[in-house]
């Protein structure tokens, strides 16, 4: 019989592994990664291309461009285009980030004959019409206005530009002149350089079976992909100028009553064998709700209602991002309080209890993504985004599994104790 008053046994998470994709590839030489798993009769389509935002030279009409891509196809409109995926359950989505971008479909598998075929044609002949141009043209330069009088944004914005220099492409901002300006015939020029001039990589996954591959395989190979177009556009890489000060920054908004806090340090790549054990001290600092930002800035003090701390991973480098938003009277402690808890975790040593605590918040993150087909996909979608490998998962398991408060230490204090950084401040006068 259960006794209640007895705390139940907590093992911990022996070993996790990723599942494996079978790879093909296809007729037309694009590499499809087929991950079958799930019992209900459901699947994921996702089409990574090897280029996004910051490699074009205008990325207001990309962004467009993504956004247009379902308004028509072929001889269907925008209207009818939608009516199929939600008659059929199906729901698409296109993001494009820095270096990618994503198509996402999540459809039933037996409506997957007239799905997938109008996926094809959303990919191989958008209509980009005139008129959802427009509109959508005036609504997202209406949305881009508001975000630039957060102070958050602003603050965001001042720290990539003095770290990268405001000509650099991870510090170039769209601006709502930018999108007003966009043309039809960028757009569709963009669409053929970028999406009809690269060979995706193709990822298939929930309960797939033979007939659904097919479908699939048909599908990709009647796109006509031409990687000999002159006007080719694809990955490009610019790396960032060394910076080696401490500075901190202020932009002026006088009607704020809150200032944007943006502090961001320079980091090591993803690739470094050191970057696993930082993304654990990163996490203890800011990464979770009782971290040590949280409890001090938030709890204790009651200076923000939230903050965080998140080392965020470029192919141009990674960076630590700190980021909050507080009380103009406020924002000279906040900074302080900040350098005071990074200097701490350089200084001494996390107690084992806290290092438990950070540890199962990570290994239990990594276990969720096998949670489902679905979000297995997405990480191995990031991690070819990165040019990483599945070992990478393992390697993470394993750092977070044996970290010693010792190791978090020293490598608090050779990467962010007393290292190159940002402080970026927007906002009201500092009390």
């Amino acid at each position: 019989m259960l006794d209640r008053l007895i705390q139940p046994y907590v093992s911990g998470f022996k070993d996790i592994h990723l599942p494996a994709f079978k790879e093909t590839i296809l007729p037309n030489g694009i590499k499809l990664m087929t991950l079958d798993s799930g019992d209900e009769s459901v699947s994921r389509l996702s089409v990574l291309w090897p280029a996004g935002l910051i490699d074009v030279d205008a990325p207001a009409p990309y962004a467009l461009m993504c956004n247009l891509m379902t308004e028509g196809c072929g001889s269907l409109s925008g209207k009818e285009v939608t009516d199929v995926l939600e008659y059929n359950g199906a729901w698409l989505k296109i993001s494009p980030t820095q270096h990618s971008t994503l198509l996402t479909l999540h459809s039933l598998n037996h409506t997957a004959d007239e799905v997938f075929a109008l996926v094809g044609n959303i990919i191989a002949a958008p209509s980009f019409p005139i008129n959802p141009l427009e509109s959508i043209k005036k609504k997202s330069a209406a949305e881009k206005e508001l975000a630039t009088r957060k102070p958050s944004y602003q603050a965001t914005l001042l720290a990539r530009q003095t770290l990268f220099g405001e000509r650099h492409p991870l510090a170039r901002a769209i601006t709502p002149e930018d999108i007003l300006a966009v043309e039809r015939a960028t757009v569709v020029k963009l669409h053929r350089s970028v999406l009809l001039s690269n060979k995706p990589t193709v990822f298939l996954s929930g309960k797939i079976t033979p007939e659904l591959e097919t479908i699939t395989g048909n599908m990709l190979c009647a796109i006509p992909f031409d990687e000999s177009n002159p006007g080719r556009i694809t990955r490009r890489l610019t790396p960032p100028p060394t910076f080696s000060s401490r500075e901190v920054r202020h932009k002026e908004m006088p009607d704020s009553m809150q200032t944007g806090v943006r502090i961001q340090i320079p980091a090591i790549p993803r690739e470094h064998p050191d970057y696993e054990a930082l993304r654990f001290a990163v996490t203890a600092l800011g990464g979770y709700f009782g971290s040590r930002l949280m409890t001090n800035i938030r709890e204790d003090k009651g200076y923000t209602y939230g903050i965080s701390a998140n080392l965020i991973p470029s192919l141009e480098g990674s960076n630590i991002v700190i980021s909050c938003e507080c009380d103009n009277r406020y924002t000279n402690a906040v900074v302080n309080e900040i350098w005071r808890e990074i200097n701490r975790m350089a200084d001494e040593k996390m107690s084992l209890e806290e290092t438990d605590t950070v540890r199962n918040i990570i290994i239990s993150s990594l276990a969720g993504i096998l949670d489902s087909p679905f979000s297995i996909s997405s990480f191995m979608e990031q991690s070819v985004s990165f040019g990483l490998t599945p070992e990478n998962y393992a390697r993470q398991f394993t750092e977070a599994s044996t970290i010693t408060p010792e190791r978090i230490a020293e490598i608090s204090a050779r990467y962010m104790y007393g290292t190159p950084s940002v402080t970026a401040l927007a906002g009201g006068k500092p009390g």
